[in-house]
Order: C-alpha cells, then structure tokens, then sequence
C-alpha cells in the first residue's frame, strides 16, 4: 500500500517536468437568418427544428469560445440562446457578451464563452471606417483571459487573447468586394491603435472569392504594420471559389440548389475563416496553434450537398444537424494556453493530452496535445495478460498511427511512456 503511495507521488512529480497547457477550442459559425422576423426569405424548417439542429451542433463541439454571425438583432436572443441551446443537459458554464449594433442591419455577431475556463475582460466595436464612412455591419472585438487556477499565487500571470468577428459585405460584384476592403481597412487600423494583445484572432464570414482580393490581402499582408498581419491556420491561399482543389476547406454551401434561406452552388466556397496572429503561429505569448477544421467538411461534397451519409468529418447525426441549419459550415480551432498547472490533477492533465480511436481497426490513430505533442513518448500495445504486442515512437509531432491489421480481434492495453515511466494505460478493442 505504502509502496503504491510512493510511486502515484513519484509519477505525479514527473508531470511538472511538462509544461502544462489547457486547450480553448474557438468556433466561427454563421447561423443563417437565425432568429430575425425580417429574413428575406422562408426557413424550410420550423424553428424548433432549427433549434434543435443547433443544439445537436453545439453540444458536439463544446467550444470554450463561439463566435456566431447573422443573429436576429433583438437583444433577447443572446439569452435565449443561452438557456435552449448552451446551457443544457446539465450544463451550465456558458456566459455571453453584451449585444451591440448600429441599427442599421437587423443581423448582429455575438460571442458565447465558456466561463469555467475563460474571463471576458471588455468588448468594443467599429462601425465606421478608416474615413468615418458608416460599415454595413458592426465589427465585434472581445478581449478574454484563461482563468489558470494559479491565478492568485506568486508568480502566476495568465493569457490574454482579442478576437475580432466579422460579417462582411456578400456579393461578387466590384462594389461587394469594395465594400469588404473598406471594412477590413478598419478592422486593421483599429487593432493597430487599439489592442495591445500579441494573441489575435480575426473570425467570421468574410465572403471573400480569392486570397487576392484587397479585403483580404489586407489582413494578412497589412503594409502600414506588417507586424500584426494575420496567417491562415491551414496555409490554403488560393482561388477558392469553384475550385475542386479546396474541396477539404469550402465552408458554404452546404445545399447544391437553392430552398427558402438557403443558398444554392454545393461546397465551393471558402468564406468562413479563423485568422490568427504570429505570436499565436509561433507560441510566443503562451497561446499556441493546435488544430483547424472546417466542421463536416470531409472533402466529398464539391459542388454538392453537404455528405450526411457517409461523413468522414463528423457523424451522420451531425452532418445532418448542419446540412438541415445553415448553408454555412462552422469553422474550428484548437488553441494551448500555458498555466501554471497550480491547482490541477496531473493525471487529469495526462488524460486530456492525449486521444485514441475506440475501437480500432486496421490502424490505430492516436492524437496528442500541448507539451505532450511536442515530447518523444513510447507507446506500446499489449494484450490484456500484458504480453507487448508491439512498440512504437512518437516524436515531436501531434498524430501516430500504427498499424494494427496483424492484431486478432478482441481487447489490449494501450500504454504511453515518457522513457521508462508510464505516463497512463487505456483499454481499446480492436474490431
């Protein structure tokens, strides 16, 4: 007993040899015409359907940050979204910013948090633009910390991260693409005066065709301070538009003919995005790049419907909640935020860091996060009696397959090792 004692407290010391991160999960969505009375057009779908599709996409995300576009004006919104759609079945953690607009558009943005693990500071907007001309819609910046349970002891700080949100103008037409330079002017004037975060994010549905175009270029080639250009996190510059070679990144649409409020075409469209800052490319001010997808985009649907069948992204349940909501895919990040690790299980933190397929077929894919992505770690295979089946290296990197086809059908042990020191054993079947 004592014995065990000893080595639970050894192996928990070993952990802090990691450098601890908590995973914020951010998502983009355009809700399409979502509870506004002034649509030019009909849902095909009542709006306790339309509730529940989205329901089913929130609670399969759990996103620590949503940032939402085409939200019905009407201040009550944000509320009851708040208690139908977030903070359901048992939970309860999820908070939301103050509403703004310029009354001008009956389409607003908002931002849904988790506040278990985040803080919202303060939020601002523009509406103008850089000659005080009036934008079509309000642009939204939210400005939030990670609440690190060390916060409060000596030498504990915490990450502090801006994340803009926009609808831009939609159209093709010179004067479309005018109207989104003009906004995205603004938007890089005011986060050159106006935020003092390295970590930014630029979020939302720019409606933009090409990475040529200036509203564009202007994010993330920025001449006056080319330090706070913002990247795309999957590096896809290009001529989206149409063009089969993007067909795992088109976020609209998600219906090949039009119906009531949705836009017809099929998938061959990139206008939803999440930009970030090179402090968070390069993890130089505790917030790090992890993952990015666009959410049930599996790369079968160009210029079609959106695959509810046979979705390699997500399941069918899902697929079929967005196909049924939006013509808009939403779009996902994962982020690493440094903590202190005060106040964690480490063993907890072990369990979050890593993720296997169960059950497994053919191969087994294995996903690691934070420290754990970029440490040489040992996993190997044993049968449940504890005979090692195989062993196999992960480098730094954030995904290992392994290759299981010679593995008969039934249970094994998965086992993770930082050297010598197993780190956490998990069951899986092979199917």
């Amino acid at each position: 007993m004592l014995r065990g004692f000893i080595a639970l407290i050894l192996c928990c010391l070993s952990f802090q040899g990691f450098a601890q991160t908590e995973t914020i999960k951010v998502v983009s969505y355009n809700l399409m015409w979502y509870k506004t009375g002034s649509a030019p057009c009909n849902h095909s779908r009542t709006s306790s359907q339309r509730d529940a599709d989205l329901q089913t996409i929130v609670d399969y995300l759990a996103p620590d940050v949503m940032v939402v576009q085409e939200l019905g004006n009407a201040p009550v919104n944000p509320l009851v979204m708040l208690s139908d759609i977030f903070n359901v079945n048992g939970i309860s953690h999820y908070d939301r910013a103050g509403s703004s607009n310029n009354s001008s558009s009956s389409l607003v943005n908002m931002l849904f948090y988790n506040s278990d693990k985040l803080e919202l500071v303060s939020q601002d907007f523009i509406d103008l633009d850089i000659n005080n001309s009036p934008l079509i819609r309000v642009i939204d910046f939210y400005r939030l910390y990670v609440k690190d349970p060390g916060l409060g002891s000596p030498g504990v700080d915490t990450v502090f991260f801006t994340i803009g949100v926009c609808h831009l103008k939609a159209g093709n037409s010179s004067g479309d693409a005018a109207e989104r330079a003009r906004a995205t002017a603004a938007v890089m004037q005011y986060i050159d005066q106006n935020v003092g975060d390295d970590n930014v994010l630029f979020a939302g549905d720019f409606n933009v065709y090409s990475a040529n175009q200036t509203a564009f270029q202007t994010l993330v080639n920025y001449s006056t301070n080319p330090a706070i250009s913002f990247n795309d996190p999957e590096n896809q510059m290009g001529s989206w538009n149409n063009n089969s070679s993007f067909a795992n990144y088109h976020t609209q649409s998600t219906h090949s003919s039009s119906q009531g409020c949705f836009s017809g075409g099929g998938m061959d469209d990139r206008f939803d995005f999440i930009l970030i800052s090179d402090a968070i490319s390069n993890n130089t001010d505790g917030l790090a790049f992890s993952d990015y997808r666009a959410v049930g985009q599996d790369g079968s649907s160009y210029n079609g419907n959106l695959n509810t069948s046979s979705n390699f992204n997500v399941n069918s349940t899902v697929a079929s909640a967005l196909y049924n909501f939006s013509d808009h895919l939403p779009v996902e990040i994962e982020l690493e935020a440094s903590v202190s690790g005060i106040g964690l299980n480490p063993v907890d933190w072990i369990q979050k860091a890593w993720t296997i397929e169960n059950p497994f077929g053919q191969s087994l894919q294995m996903r690691f996060k934070g420290a754990l992505a970029h440490r040489p770690l040992k996993v190997q295979i044993l049968s449940i009696n504890g005979q090692v089946m195989g062993t196999w290296s992960k480098q730094g990197n954030t995904e290992l397959e392994i290759e299981t086809a010679h593995l008969p059908q039934g249970l094994y042990l998965i086992q993770l090792q930082d050297g010598d020191q197993v780190l956490e054993t998990r069951k899986a079947i092979k199917k």
